[in-house]
């Protein structure tokens, strides 16, 4: 299986990570790395290096989610992945891409084949949702408002 790793700065790995987990429960192969304000920049590129070390052990890959394109947590996974094979990177993660990819990661035996899914996968995930509203014709005028 596909490993996984979510990293971010401050709560948002360890957020995400507890509402997919709320919704497609237990995940195996998969582990949080938080970026939390005061830590190295060195110890938090150990960790990275060792949690996609550890992931990939099995040679199936390893899929790296992260928060920000172009930010620490991002920049430190593209160093692990340099340093790994079979690694792929996403930035701007959402909670959609990552409960698709708990349903769907047992089908793909390459790490980039997941990503890449996971990426058309989140674009339709990412709407602009709006209400029609109708006027009101006058038929209601004697309701009083309230619940």
């Amino acid at each position: 299986m596909i490993g996984c790793m979510l990293t971010g700065h401050g709560s948002f790995a360890p957020g995400l990570m507890g509402a997919l987990e709320m919704i497609a429960g237990e995940q195996e192969k998969f582990e949080v790395i938080p970026f939390l304000e005061g830590d190295s920049l060195a110890a938090f590129e150990e960790k990275m290096a060792e949690c996609a070390k550890r992931l990939s052990q099995d040679g199936q890959g390893v899929v790296i989610f992260s928060d920000l394109l172009g930010g620490t947590p991002f920049r430190t996974a593209m160093l692990a992945a340099q340093a790994q094979e079979m690694v792929a990177v996403i930035a701007g993660t959402n909670l959609p891409m990552l409960l698709e990819g708990s349903l769907i990661r047992e089908q793909f035996t390459k790490a980039s084949d997941l990503a890449d899914s996971l990426l058309e996968g989140a674009k339709e995930s990412i709407i602009h949702a709006r209400l029609e509203l109708k006027e009101n014709d006058g038929a209601d005028s004697n309701q009083e408002e309230g619940i």
